[in-house]
């Protein structure tokens, strides 16, 4: 467990609140060794009212709870000064953007790691204190250097100091950090424009925000929000120090939302969100969308003989074939439900749209995986409908989705192992 800073714990106070009463109890007994100004509630509307009465430096709260859940609370106090760990299960999915959208601190996913939310009450404490100017501390210093992700750079971008929390927030000594830029730290699949424009800011003394992804010296991906401000002497850009907050917790469960458990696809939650921005940047730019709907072939079949498992590795194998072919970075894919699967790319005409199907369904039957009970083929297959229009005649997703599908019911109709081009295509 990391250091722990005893001031920091003894002298907060922190509102606790979770319906369940043998999570509750454990965690009371805990956080009960590390802080003295600790109150508990079963539910938002007691958490409320704690809150009201005793001005807390954090909040633990879980989602869902009977009489106000845990969102429901926050949005009550309307405070985003103050810092909020959420604790919640997987199950809870549908309330993460919400959460996201409140702009939670942390994320803990039950089972409860306790030593994990004691150094988080310690490090978003720290960090809020901070913010609040108690700069008449004597252990100032020290609380920067333990809490705060700081790093401080010459005009050119060579690290001359960093807090012993940065090193351990990216795995490096401070002796392997100093003398060094930033770009030991960079990920690979960050665009130059990104750290142009970032030069381009702070050079003329401007302050730099983002939401930036690194990796770490373990090569694992870490996201944090990232502050660079200018320090000037006699009126001249001497250093730059940057101060990040880590949010690869957040980043995780956004993932989570909107990806496929499976096959790691995008799922039909985030086609929704995606599909309107696509329509708008088309019409914009008066370029082609085509979509495609994809269902494997005698899939029940197959489960009935193989089995689910077998099943899934299908379903798995059927997903590395669109990733492998949809690489653009306009491509998308999704696992709409089930054995069904969709792909949105655009700036392809109609011609080539189609062969790109084409390819897609070839490709899965070449993967030769085994199915005795196709009527089609001695192997897996998929078809396919396809609906591609241009920007004037594109009107609604809905519209496009059920061209398609009729062009993928036309596919089965007609064979299968194969694909449909929608006669509304133009």
């Amino acid at each position: 467990m990391k250091k722990l800073n005893k001031k920091i714990l003894e002298s907060a106070t922190v509102l606790y609140v979770e319906d369940e009463d043998l999570i509750r109890e454990e965690m009371y007994y805990f956080l009960n060794r590390y802080v003295k100004n600790l109150f508990i509630a079963k539910n938002g509307k007691e958490g409320l009212k704690l809150f009201h009465e005793k001005n807390p430096d954090i909040i633990i709260t879980d989602i869902q709870m009977p009489v106000m859940n845990g969102l429901d609370m926050l949005k009550e106090i309307n405070n985003r000064n103050i810092p909020v760990i959420i604790t919640t299960a997987y199950s809870d999915i549908d309330f993460f953007l919400d959460a996201i959208e409140l702009k939670i601190d942390k994320f803990i996913i039950k089972p409860i790691d306790l030593s994990e939310i004691i150094t988080n009450i310690q490090d978003l404490v720290g960090a809020s204190r901070l913010k609040k100017k108690l700069f008449e501390n004597d252990r100032l210093l020290e609380i920067i250097d333990e809490n705060v992700l700081i790093s401080i750079t010459d005009k050119d971008g060579i690290i001359i100091d960093v807090s012993s929390s940065f090193c351990e927030f990216v795995g490096y000594t401070k002796e392997e950090l100093l003398g060094n830029t930033h770009k030991i730290l960079k990920h690979e699949d960050n665009p130059s424009d990104f750290y142009k424009n970032m030069w381009e800011t702070i050079k003329k003394g401007e302050v730099f925000r983002t939401e930036i992804r690194n990796r770490k010296k373990s090569n694992e991906i870490c996201w944090a929000n990232l502050t660079i401000t200018p320090l000037f002497q006699d009126g001249e850009i001497e250093n730059f120090i940057a101060i990040r907050q880590d949010t690869t917790n957040k980043k995780k469960l956004e993932e989570i939302a909107i990806h496929d458990d499976m096959t790691g696809l995008y799922n039909r939650r985030y086609l929704n969100e995606v599909i309107e921005k696509e329509i708008r940047r088309i019409k914009r730019e008066d370029s082609i969308l085509s979509l495609v709907t994809i269902d494997v072939d005698y899939f029940k079949k197959y489960n009935d003989t193989y089995g689910h498992p077998e099943g899934d590795i299908v379903l798995i194998e059927v997903a590395r074939v669109l990733k492998e072919h949809a690489q653009r970075a306009t491509d998308y894919i999704f696992r709409m439900g089930g054995e069904e699967f969709g792909i949105i790319f655009s700036d392809l005409s109609i011609e080539k749209s189609l062969d790109f199907v084409k390819d897609i369904v070839k490709a899965v039957e070449n993967l030769k995986i085994k199915h005795k009970n196709s009527e089609t083929c001695d192997f897996i297959t998929i078809s396919a409908g396809l609906i591609v229009q241009s920007a004037q005649n594109l009107e609604s997703f809905k519209e496009m989705y059920k061209l398609s599908d009729e062009a993928l019911y036309k596919a089965k109709e007609n064979g299968k192992n194969q694909v449909v081009l929608s006669d509304k295509s133009q």
